[in-house]
């Protein structure tokens, strides 16, 4: 019997010979070392679907080619199959040394040169002997051998090489969701379940899985190439190991506990675990796990990143030592007394806070740096060290972008625009402007021109150059005529200043107030801009009482004095007029001397005083305030006005109702919660005749005219542009002051308030873009494209926008999101995610400084852009020259209001 099948092998051996003599190679047999990658298979192109599964196995030596051909399309059979389960498991150089005791029916018929490796799955049980021996006998017509491999046949033999034989048991009974999955064999069944539960192999078109169908040989290669992850085995010049290094002629790898180096070539295969596709170098990250496949000379033939986690951790600390004799760096933790000693080696990065590359010996004790090291090796190597700061001692200059009060610490953007920095402040501090010192910081305000004296890293003194806003405080003395100047006592000392064109009065109570509005020994606070003007006056000790639609008692015109019934109250007000009091009658100002033949019994007016002196008087013809409710059948309306006070006011029987963008709108388009404008009946002051409703849209200015006060604005919400005349409303900054036309600049965001059907004022609106820094429940923290981080307040009611979905929850935002955000017209914040346009780099043109994306299609024309300063390319989160751009690249292309803002490599 051994005689016997020994002197089959001697047979098989005489027929390989003369098989590799014709030049004819089988699929499952030994080929030359020129068929050793799918790179050298003429019939297999990098872009074949399953090109890299094939290059691998190839390279691993589990399956060969025909002449330089692997015929990726052409059908498996059985026996061929199971010489690639053999040499997949890495038993082919058991085959054929025991002797076979296997006795093969007449029925069962197998090519000589396969019958060592058939009887070896056998004795390994990948296949059941008798059950084949069945199924060869239910089909003499075909040779067991070269019958084709069904996809059925296939999964099981597979499940089985690896061992999951078990798992196979355990699911022979789940219900499968193929939709032809009556037509699996019961033998087959729970194997088809695991190798989909293994995600080994997938159906076919129409959710079925086709289990009689044949297996290509590039199925079959990629099914052996998926199963790699789960039955890893050691094949000849093939690694594991962590990529410690690569340039475009060698990698580093760490595997075994050694460090070597393997050679790069244009020949050289690159992949991904999450890409069938091939990769560029730079698409491989450093310092995650690698398989390797390299030739004798150590050149790599076959390389895949097999995870996206890198092998790193990342320590914080300050600078307490450093000995370059020693290559040590003693890093104190906070809270930790005994510092950390961590060695490195000569060749580590060193980062200062500017991205500039210093030697180890130039750290600075007291720095605060970021050491990033490995936790592959047993002994963690030093990969980089960067400064997050270093002590300070310099004199410096910038813009401030951002002051805090606890603990002290200002922000400054250098010479206006360029990258911030921040320090601490000492207090107190001495603040220098204009000759005088004080000590109170809240007298910096964000946008002020500052030099700053720095003495480690510590802020000793600000002297401010050219402010924005400074606030001083003082009493009233007077204003002059034509509201030029305004002069007040500090200290006991009578001082002047300008005041701008436009300033903004406050006083509690009084709408629209001016400087004709303040009284003699009123406690102010001055808001001076960089010009020592001032631009904004709030009385703190006197707030206005108002009595809304009083009923006149009385008017005596010589003694000026006038009793009311107030409407809430019932009780009487007395107060005089004077030279000073406001007063108007249906918006007409109306002289002191001409107002008594008005003052009439039972009129109705609003009066707002101090003391017993009216500051504004008006006669009644329309009330503005948000509704807290509105009933039609009683015809009652009431209204919370906009100085605090409440008021119920009856309809008329036909009351007209106008909204912007509703023609024939009525009572019952007017909602509880709607801010309006109630309009009297003419000669009568007890009825509402009209509803004005207060409507307000988000615009977005695209140009304006100073000289004829017209304004062309985009609707944020449609996107489309109108033209109107500014010359009546009211025009206020982010602020809320008042400012005029001149403030008024294209590309701001402003909310726009119609009266009913006409726009009456319009208030910008801060716009904050950039990227998330973090997210607590109530607030969000973006660092703007200049570097400058924002903390947003959140509110109890905020939108978020995120790949057009909106919520009210800030859950959906996370770390390192690009926003938008702004105040919507509610007044509420809105946060929207900016998702960027993916697009594809073409080309960058220097002398034009021009970028250039490859057009979506032949109407696109917006793919060149002008490669300002301001605009970022990176990598991931690493800023990148243009130059890393290649032909074809895939990026991320993130706009705000049409402005390019990054571009963001992909692949």
């Amino acid at each position: 019997m051994h005689m016997q099948n020994k002197w089959k092998r001697m047979l098989s051996s005489i027929t390989i010979l003369a098989l590799l003599l014709t030049g004819a190679v089988s699929w499952g047999q030994k080929a030359g070392a020129e068929e050793a990658s799918a790179s050298s298979f003429s019939d297999v192109a990098q872009t074949h679907w399953a090109s890299k599964h094939i290059a691998k196995l190839a390279l691993q030596g589990i399956v060969k080619g025909y002449n330089g051909q692997f015929k990726p399309n052409d059908n498996v059979t059985q026996q061929e199959a199971i010489v690639m389960a053999i040499r997949f498991i890495g038993k082919e150089d058991e085959v054929g040394k025991a002797d076979s005791d296997y006795v093969y029916p007449a029925t069962f018929k197998v090519g000589e040169y396969f019958k060592p490796y058939v009887e070896h799955a056998m004795r390994l049980k990948l296949i059941d002997q008798d059950e084949e021996f069945k199924l060869a006998e239910a089909d003499p017509s075909t040779d067991w051998g070269t019958r084709k491999a069904s996809r059925e046949w296939v999964t099981k033999l597979i499940v089985r090489a690896i061992g999951e034989q078990k798992k196979a048991e355990e699911m022979a009974g789940t219900p499968s969701s193929f939709t032809d999955s009556k037509d699996i064999g019961s033998k087959y069944a729970g194997y088809v379940n695991a190798g989909v539960s293994l995600q080994l192999i997938k159906g076919v078109a129409g959710n079925k899985f086709d289990p009689k169908g044949f297996i290509t040989r590039a199925s079959i290669a990629t099914i052996f190439s998926r199963a790699e992850s789960i039955y890893p085995v050691a094949y000849a010049g093939q690694l594991n190991g962590v990529l410690t290094s690569k340039t475009e002629s060698s990698i580093g790898l760490y595997s075994d506990k050694t460090d070597k180096t393997y050679t790069l070539t244009s020949d050289s295969l690159l992949y991904r675990y999450d890409s069938e596709k091939a990769v560029k170098l730079d698409d491989i990250a450093l310092h995650t796990d690698i398989l390797l496949i390299a030739d004798s000379a150590g050149k790599v033939l076959y390389l895949e990143q097999m995870a996206d986690t890198q092998k790193v951790e990342k320590l914080s600390g300050t600078v307490a030592r450093v000995i370059p004799s020693s290559n040590v760096v003693w890093l104190a933790k906070d809270n930790d007394p005994n510092p950390i000693i961590i060695n490195y080696d000569n060749g580590v990065v060193v980062k200062d806070s500017s991205g500039a590359t210093i030697p180890v010996a130039d750290l600075s004790v007291d720095s605060m740096v970021e050491i990033t090291r490995d936790t592959y090796r047993d002994k963690p190597v030093i990969i980089s060290i960067t400064v997050q700061s270093a002590p300070v001692n310099k004199n410096t200059q910038g813009v401030v972008t951002a002051v805090k009060a606890s603990p002290a610490s200002i922000t400054v953007a250098l010479s206006g625009t360029g990258p911030t920095e921040t320090y601490s402040v000492t207090n107190p501090v001495d603040i220098i402007w204009q000759g005088t010192i004080t000590q109170d910081l809240s007298q910096v305000q964000v946008g002020d021109t500052v030099s700053l004296e720095i003495k480690a890293s510590v802020v000793t003194k600000i002297t401010v150059q050219q402010t924005t806003a400074k606030t001083i405080r003082g009493q009233f003395y007077s204003a002059s005529t034509d509201s030029k100047t305004i002069q007040f006592v500090i200290n006991g000392k009578l001082e002047a200043k300008f005041v701008t064109d436009i300033v903004n009065v406050q006083v509690e109570g009084l709408p629209n107030a001016g400087l004709a509005d303040l009284l003699k020994d009123d406690q102010l606070e001055l808001t001076l801009n960089d010009k020592d003007q001032v631009t904004a006056v709030k009385v703190l000790n006197r707030k206005i009482e108002v009595s809304n639609g009083a009923i006149i008692v009385s008017y005596d015109a010589d003694l000026k004095a006038l009793i009311v019934r107030d409407a809430g109250t019932n009780k009487l007000v007395p107060v005089y007029l004077t030279d000073r009091t406001k007063i108007e009658n249906y918006g007409v100002a109306v002289k002191l001397e001409e107002v008594a033949s008005l003052l009439t019994k039972n009129r109705k007016v609003s009066v707002g005083y101090a003391g017993d002196k009216a500051i504004f008087l008006e006669f009644v013809f329309k009330y503005s305030g948000t509704v807290t409710s509105l009933n039609a059948s009683s015809g009652q309306l009431s209204l919370a006005l906009t100085n605090g006070s409440t008021l119920t006011i009856p309809l008329a029987q036909y009351v007209a109702v106008e909204i912007l963008g509703k023609s024939n709108a009525t009572l019952s388009d007017v909602k509880v919660g709607s801010v309006v404008s109630a309009v009297m009946l003419n000669n009568e002051q007890d009825r509402v005749n009209q509803i004005q409703v207060h409507t307000t849209t988000q615009h977005e200015i695209v140009s304006v005219d100073t000289s004829s006060k017209k304004v062309r604005l985009k609707n944020i919400a449609d996107l489309s542009t109108v033209e109107l005349s500014a010359s009546t409303w009211e025009l206020y900054n982010e602020l809320g002051e008042k400012i005029s036309i001149g403030n008024l600049s294209a590309g701001q965001i402003a909310n726009l308030t119609y009266i009913g059907t006409k726009p009456a004022s319009l208030k910008l609106i801060p716009l904050t873009v950039g990227r998330i820094a973090s997210i607590s429940p109530d607030k969000v923290s973006v660092t703007t494209t200049n570097g400058t981080v924002v903390d947003v307040a959140l509110g109890s009611t905020y939108s978020v926008v995120k790949n057009g979905i909106t919520s009210g929850s800030a859950a959906n935002l996370q770390a390192g999101d690009r926003v938008d955000v702004r105040k919507d017209t509610k007044d509420q914040v809105l946060i929207t995610v900016n998702s960027g346009v993916s697009r594809k780099y073409w080309k960058y043109d220097a002398a034009a400084n021009e970028i250039y994306f490859k057009r979506l299609n032949i109407n696109d024309n917006e793919y060149k852009f002008k490669l300002t300063s301001s605009i970022k390319i990176l990598q991931g989160e690493t800023s990148i020259p243009v130059s890393q751009l290649k032909d074809g690249d895939q990026v991320q292309v993130y706009f705000s209001q049409g402005v390019l803002l990054e571009i963001v490599k992909v692949s």
